[in-house]
């Protein structure tokens, strides 16, 4: 075997150009294979811990029947405690959703308010004027910062936000005009804005585009404000009479674990609720992101195959310019096999040559390509939008060799099977 490495040693010094032209079409080949691959691994990761890491991941909503003829899938007191009891379930809460309009001067919003305990309402991360005012008489509203672009002029059809200018802050302290749809004779009620929830300047969001106030208060401030013993937006049995119990419109409820979400969730679906959870959402986005990098992956295979190309054409004319070698080894008494696992050894240093230093190159280029896609999407500090896991870089290296490898089997054969005879001849 010494001598076999000698020689392929010897041959690829005396022909610098060529051997160096072709190790650079494999290094080429692996960069474009390992970065494009891993700027799709990147993006990814970076899309899945945004998701993983805020603890929406972990939060089922759950919504119940509202009619009158499915007691057994609507949610109350009993029904959340049950929800409480199962496995990998660390809380749950009900919520109460009333659609209302809203109008605060000539602007009108048509849509839900939701209410949920005031131990959530707590949890929520506020604006710094909010006052978190509360009541026990009326419900507090507290407002999403995006929730002005949902108020409109029925005029003009113009949004708060478009026309006003004006941020939701603005609205803290006053009151606005409320009138519940399942009780139109009911007069409109004057509600408070208590606080402002801050999600962020650019952020959209459940919360950034909700109205919540405090369950207990709103559901206290329906039984006052009812008629005929009828809470406004509850359901009725069969004989038409109110339940005894106080049917929620929903419930969140909150996993220990994202690995235990989908079996939780299959439990509510097989108990008749409908559920609605992010990590839905994650399982798309990775399906589609595994495409991407299959396409991203695709792309730069095209430059690797090129260089295996090249590999094929330089071991061919390899073995025409060393016929008479091939022809003296042969007389030497040299094995057609030793003879051809010379020219696939010559093959492999090539391949193996091309893929260390492609591999080296490619973190340079990941380390460019994380700096541009920071300054270019304003992404903070760190972040790493390419990654190159150990697995991708040594699977890269080893492809090479064996790309290399199969791409110098047939001019390898083709020297083994020649009669040495014939390579005098030629010489």
């Amino acid at each position: 075997m010494g001598w076999i490495s000698h020689l392929c040693l010897m041959n690829m010094k005396r022909r610098k150009t060529r051997t160096f032209l072709t190790i650079l079409g494999v290094v080429i080949g692996v960069i474009s294979v390992v970065t494009l691959l891993a700027v799709g691994i990147g993006v990814r990761q970076e899309m899945i811990n945004s998701m993983v890491d805020s603890e929406s991941i972990c939060r089922i909503q759950v919504t119940g029947a509202t009619g009158g003829k499915h007691k057994d899938r609507m949610i109350m007191d009993q029904t959340v405690k049950t929800f409480q009891e199962l496995e990998y379930v660390s809380s749950v809460y009900p919520t109460y959703e009333m659609y209302v309009t809203i109008t605060n001067g000539k602007y009108s919003y048509d849509g839900a308010i939701t209410g949920i305990p005031q131990s959530e309402l707590a949890k929520l991360k506020y604006t710094k004027t909010s006052k978190q005012t509360t009541s026990s008489v009326k419900p507090v509203l507290i407002m999403g910062n995006k929730d002005t672009s949902l108020f409109y002029n029925p005029e003009t059809e113009q949004t708060y936000d478009v026309t006003e200018k004006k941020k939701a802050e603005t609205w803290i302290g006053k009151k606005v005009d409320l009138s519940f749809w399942d009780s139109q004779e009911m007069t409109p009620v004057k509600i408070e804005v208590g606080a402002v929830i801050d999600s962020g300047e650019d952020t959209y969001n459940r919360d950034s585009q909700s109205i919540y106030c405090d369950l207990d208060v709103l559901k206290s401030f329906l039984g006052r404000v009812s008629s005929g013993g009828t809470l406004p937006g509850q359901p009725l049995d069969a004989n038409g009479n109110p339940y005894k119990d106080f049917v929620y419109s929903g419930a969140v409820v909150t996993v220990d674990n994202i690995d235990h979400v989908d079996s939780i969730v299959k439990k509510l679906q097989d108990m008749g609720y409908t559920t609605e959870n992010e990590k839905e959402y994650l399982d798309t986005i990775q399906k589609y992101l595994k495409m991407v990098q299959l396409l991203l992956g695709g792309i730069g295979a095209i430059a690797l195959i090129v260089a295996v190309i090249g590999i094929s054409n330089t071991m061919t004319t390899s073995v025409f310019d060393r016929i008479n070698e091939i022809g003296v080894l042969k007389v030497l008494g040299c094995d057609p096999d030793e003879l051809q696992l010379l020219f696939l050894t010559e093959a492999g240093i090539i391949g193996a040559a091309g893929g260390i230093i492609g591999v080296l190159l490619s973190y340079g280029f990941k380390g460019i390509v994380d700096k541009i896609a920071i300054k270019m999407f304003d992404l903070a500090k760190g972040t790493q939008i390419a990654i190159i896991p150990w697995k991708l870089a040594v699977g890269a290296v080893v492809g090479a060799i064996l790309l290399a490898i199969c791409a110098g089997y047939f001019p390898a054969r083709f020297a083994s099977k020649l009669q040495p005879l014939d390579a005098v001849r030629n010489r």
